[in-house]
């Protein structure tokens, strides 16, 4: 092969990893079942993963809390993996596009705005954490008090140096951030099981089991409702993986590692192991933030070496977010004019301000996340049915890249179906539980929230397209029960089915 044509390969492969070209299976860069693994486990087990869990005791009996939780992530992680992930995984996409096939080409509004709103909503909330525990660590080496100037000086210091960082990462594409998770993920279990092993030595394991938090501080006494709301809060958590999992299966090679990696690295490790240890260490230490709470467990030295690590973690997660948020961007043309480096620095450039607000941005932190699962609860029963029962998991590639001539145009680009019901679903969900005000409706107690909206918004969108879509002959879905002769976008034999094996 020429020299020329190799640059012209190697410029394709580039414009599909760092843009919305489909990605071949030639061009994945998550080979093997632990790469992919790792990237999900470094990606939750990032500061707020010992946030969430550190929260955890608040619902009731802190067992009950972290089993409702990791049931919840599980049961949420595989319902959004396959949603968004599955056609991701087929046919090398971004997941706003394949959500074309639901939404229209001018309805992924609604998907692209949440979308955005998680990934760099959530790399500000990361930033602010990442500089403020760093500071924290430097505090306590030199002995100097954790308040006044020269310590918030040192925060937005922090803040800036993690947001060249990230943005020097994450302008290599995905293949640098890919074989950096293999070595954070791994270290980052390591010392969280250390931690966990300083805490049954300086406790005790009965005094671990048996001590919960004072009941004035308990949001429910009642172990139904207490397990009810721990189960909520994982699969709403869960939810936010929407626009994750979709960006990230399209760079997965085996379709056998699409589902198990990510309710293993996410649920498990991510959730059931750290979650667990960040209970007990918030109960032992008496508070729930885990940049003072690992400091005044583990110790001055060895608390500092793991609040380094996590914050580690912290950068990772940080480039994986707008990663994602730099390829699903492009759906605009202003930013897909853009150079890769440049769009990047884009959306980092709010962070210099939030950088002067860590301390603001984090007090309202748990209530973005409760709040944010809310958007992606509807939009994942939609993307679920669409794809498996209503196109029977085909779609036509050319389309989801075309507008006058798409075959999913719906109405002038928005298909009002799946808008409608989003919407609803939010206000059902919102109706079942308020994630801030904690207000539950009575049937919240056995069915929770996001469950039974996700099914009853998967059902709605059935009989919305088989009442009124499809018989208007809008979105061709006369077209799903044969098979498009063209082969897959991955290039590959096999009907791209992704199968359910953990």
């Amino acid at each position: 092969m020429s020299s020329s044509n190799l640059d012209f390969s190697s410029h394709v492969e580039q414009e599909a990893l760092a843009g919305r070209l489909p990605v071949l299976a030639s061009e994945r860069v998550y080979k093997t079942y632990g790469s992919f693994l790792w990237t999900c486990c470094a990606f939750s087990a990032a500061t707020w993963a010992f946030l969430i869990g550190s929260y955890l005791p608040y619902v009731g009996d802190w067992r009950l809390g972290v089993m409702g939780y990791v049931v919840g992530l599980m049961i949420g992680m595989a319902l959004v993996t396959l949603a968004s992930g599955a056609p991701s995984y087929k046919y090398g996409t971004d997941v706003i596009d394949t959500a074309k096939s639901s939404f229209g080409y001018r309805g992924i509004v609604i998907p692209l705005f949440g979308l955005l709103a998680t990934l760099v909503g959530w790399s500000y909330v990361v930033e602010a954490l990442t500089a403020r525990g760093a500071a924290n660590i430097a505090a306590t080496v030199t002995g100097s008090e954790v308040t006044g100037t020269s310590h918030e000086h040192l925060v937005v210091v922090v803040a800036f140096a993690t947001l060249i960082l990230v943005w020097l990462i994450a302008s290599k594409g995905p293949k640098l951030f890919e074989r950096l998770n293999g070595y954070i993920g791994p270290i980052h279990m390591l010392i969280t099981l250390v931690m966990l092993g300083i805490l049954i030595h300086k406790f005790g394991l009965e005094h671990l089991w048996t001590t919960q938090l004072p009941e004035d501080q308990m949001l429910s006494h009642d172990p139904v409702q207490g397990f009810a709301l721990a189960v909520e809060f994982g699969v709403s958590n869960a939810m936010t993986w929407w626009p994750v999992m979709g960006g990230l299966t399209r760079l997965v090679k085996n379709r056998n590692h699409v589902v198990g990696p990510s309710v293993i690295g996410v649920g498990v490790l991510g959730a059931a192991f750290v979650s667990t240890v960040a209970a007990l260490a918030a109960i032992s230490a008496g508070t729930y933030d885990p940049t003072v709470w690992m400091i005044s467990v583990g110790g001055p030295v060895f608390g500092s070496i793991v609040m380094a690590v996590v914050l580690t973690a912290n950068i990772a997660t940080m480039v994986v977010m707008i990663y994602l948020a730099g390829v699903s961007i492009q759906q605009i043309k202003f930013f897909a004019r853009l150079k890769w480096e440049l769009l990047l620095a884009l959306l980092l450039l709010p962070g210099i301000y939030f950088a002067f607000k860590t301390e603001w941005l984090l007090s309202a932190v748990m209530s973005w996340l409760s709040y944010n699962g809310v958007m992606f609860v509807g939009i994942t029963g939609i993307t679920l049915i669409d794809y498996f029962v209503l196109r029977r998991e085909q779609l036509d590639p050319t389309s989801l890249f075309a507008t006058k001539d798409s075959k999913y145009a719906f109405w002038g680009g928005v298909n009002w179906a799946a808008v409608v019901i989003s919407i609803a679903a939010t206000a059902g969900y919102l109706w079942l539980y308020n994630p801030v005000t904690v207000a539950m409706s009575e049937p919240f107690r056995y069915l929770g929230a996001s469950i039974p909206v996700v099914v009853l918004s998967a059902l709605a969108y059935y009989l919305a397209v088989r009442l009124v879509v499809a018989p208007m002959r809008k979105g061709s879905y006369a077209l799903a029960t044969t098979t498009f002769s063209r082969p897959t976008l991955n290039q590959q034999s096999e009907p791209g089915a992704v199968a359910v094996s953990l």
